[in-house]
C-alpha cells in the first residue's frame, strides 16, 4: 500500500514559521544595528523626511525600530531606537552658518594646519580627517589656538609664560576647534577683539557649536592643546563668561561648571581648577566636589603641593618701576595658614616640591629657599633684566633647567653677561639635597 508524505501538525508548522521569522528579524536587526554604527540607514525600511525649526530629520522605519538622522544646527546626530520613542525636538537657538561643500582639498606636503585658505585637521601629525573652508572670511580662518582671559594667569609670570599659545588638538579623532573670527581690525588695539570659535565635525563637514574662546589644560605628545579627560574650558559666545564642559563622542556636551566665571584655569600640578568670579578666587577639586580655597579676595596665580603634602598658592599684584615698566610682585602663602614668602618686588617664582627659586626685580637677583623660609644659597646676581630671548635673537638674562628625583631638586643655571648672542656666561648648580 502506498503511504503519502506525512503532514506536519498545524501547530508545529506555525512554530517553525514563527522561529524562522524571529531568526530573520534578529539577523536583520543585527545587520541594521551594524549599519547604524557606521552611520548608514537600515535595510528594508520605509524612509520619510520631517522638517524642524533649523533643519530636517531623515527617518527610516523598519520592523519594530526606527533610525533617525538629525540634520539641523541644534541637533546633528543619529539614533537607533524602538518605534514608540518620539522624535527629539530641534529648535534654533542661534544661527550657525552652513559650511561649504564643493571644494577641492589640495595636497599639503608639509602637513601644515593652515594651507591655501583651508584649515587641515589631523589625527597625530599626518592622518588627515578633513579640511575646513572659511565661512566668515576669504582665507583668514585658522586652527584655533588656546585662548586667554583678562587675567591670563598662565602667562603672567615671565619665567613660566609660554612662548606661544598651542594649537588645539582634534577631539575623539573627529571634532576640531576652528577660529573663524569675523574681521575686527579696529578693535584689536583696545583689547575688545572677539573670537569666533566653531566646534566642527570633520567627518560630516558641519559646524555643530560656537564659542567665544577655548583653552587648553594639557598637551598631547605632539604639543597640541587638549582638555583633561575631554573636559574643556570654553567661553560662552553670548554671555562672554567661561565655563567647563565635557564633550561627548556624539558631538554634544554636558555642562560641568556653568558659564559664570571671569577666569578658569587648569592647575597641572594638582589637577584642580583655579576659578575667578566677581573679584574672588577659588581652587576647586572637581573630582571630590570640594573647594580647597573659596572666595579668596585676590588673584590666585598658581597652586601646588610640596614634599610634605602641604598646599601653597601664589598671589600678587601689578607694580610699576621708576622707569615706567610694569611687573608683577608675588607672595606665597600656605593654604592652612602662614606666610612662606612676602617680600617686596618678587617678580617671578619657580616652585618645585623641595625648593622655591624667585627673582627680585629691584636688585636683579635670583634666590633659592626651602619651605621653612630659609634662603639656602648665596643670591645669584644677574647682569641685565630681560628674561626673554627675543625669538632667539638675544640672550635672556639667564636660562634654567630643573630636574627632580628622590624628593630632591637640581637646578642648573646659565647666567649670561650680555644680551648679545655669543656672549660669555657663568654656570651654577643648586642641589636641594645638599644645598650647594
Amino acid at each position: 500500500m502506498y503511504n503519502g508524505v506525512t503532514k506536519l501538525p498545524r501547530k508545529k508548522l506555525i512554530e517553525i514559521i514563527i522561529l524562522i521569522i524571529v531568526l530573520l528579524w534578529i539577523l536583520l536587526f543585527t545587520v541594521n544595528y551594524f549599519r547604524y554604527t557606521r552611520d548608514e540607514p537600515p535595510l528594508f525600511a520605509i524612509h520619510f523626511k520631517n522638517t524642524c525649526d533649523d533643519g530636517v530629520v531623515n527617518t527610516y522605519s523598519s520592523f519594530g525600530y526606527t533610525y533617525r538622522k538629525y540634520e539641523s544646527t541644534s541637533l546633528n546626530q543619529t539614533e537607533f531606537v524602538p518605534f514608540w520613542i518620539p522624535q527629539k525636538k530641534c529648535a534654533l537657538t542661534y544661527g550657525l552658518p552652513q559650511t561649504y561643500k564643493d571644494y577641492s582639498i589640495p595636497n599639503n606636503p608639509k602637513y601644515k594646519p593652515n594651507y591655501r585658505g583651508l584649515v587641515y585637521l589631523y589625527v597625530g601629525r599626518t592622518n588627515l580627517i578633513g579640511a575646513y573652508k572659511c565661512v566668515n572670511s576669504e582665507d583668514k580662518c585658522t586652527l584655533a589656538t588656546s585662548g586667554v582671559d583678562d587675567f591670563n594667569i598662565q602667562n603672567a609670570d615671565k619665567l613660566l609664560a609660554l612662548s606661544s599659545q598651542p594649537n588645539m588638538a582634534v577631539v575623539y579623532d573627529r571634532y576640531g576647534f576652528i577660529d573663524d573670527s569675523i574681521q575686527q581690525d579696529d578693535k584689536k588695539k583696545d583689547g575688545q577683539y572677539v573670537r569666533t570659535i566653531y566646534y566642527y565635525d570633520a567627518r560630516k563637514n558641519v559646524i555643530i557649536d560656537r564659542f567665544a574662546d577655548v583653552k587648553h589644560s594639557l598637551f598631547n605628545k605632539y604639543k597640541y592643546g587638549i582638555g583633561h579627560d575631554n573636559d574643556y574650558i570654553v567661553r560662552d559666545y553670548d554671555s562672554r563668561k567661561w565655563g567647563l564642559v565635557h564633550f561627548n563622542e556624539d558631538g554634544t556636551y554636558d555642562n560641568i561648571l556653568e558659564f559664570e566665571y571671569d577666569s578658569i584655569n587648569y592647575n597641572v600640578d594638582t589637577g584642580f581648577y583655579i576659578l575667578g568670579k566677581d573679584d574672588k578666587w577659588s581652587v576647586y577639586d572637581i573630582d571630590n566636589d570640594a573647594y580647597i580655597i573659596k572666595d579668596y579676595e585676590g588673584v590666585i596665580y598658581d597652586f601646588w603641593e610640596n614634599n610634605n603634602m602641604s598646599y601653597y598658592y601664589k598671589t600678587g599684584s601689578k607694580n610699576k618701576s621708576e622707569d615706567g615698566e610694569e611687573y608683577y610682585s608675588y607672595a606665597i602663602y600656605k593654604v592652612d595658614g602662614g606666610v612662606l614668602l612676602d617680600v617686596p618686588n618678587v617678580a617671578s617664582v619657580v616652585h618645585t616640591k623641595s625648593l622655591i627659586m624667585y627673582w627680585k626685580y629691584d636688585d636683579n637677583t635670583l634666590h633659592f629657599m626651602d619651605y621653612v623660609q630659609n634662603d639656602r644659597v648665596q643670591p645669584v646676581q644677574l647682569y641685565f633684566k630681560e628674561l626673554d630671548n627675543g625669538n632667539n635673537h638675544f640672550n635672556p638674562s639667564f636660562e634654567y633647567d630643573v630636574e627632580e628625583g628622590g624628593g630632591d631638586t637640581y637646578v642648573m643655571l646659565k647666567v649670561f653677561k650680555e644680551r648679545k648672542l655669543g656672549s660669555n656666561y657663568y654656570r651654577y648648580r643648586v642641589n636641594s639635597a645638599h644645598w650647594k
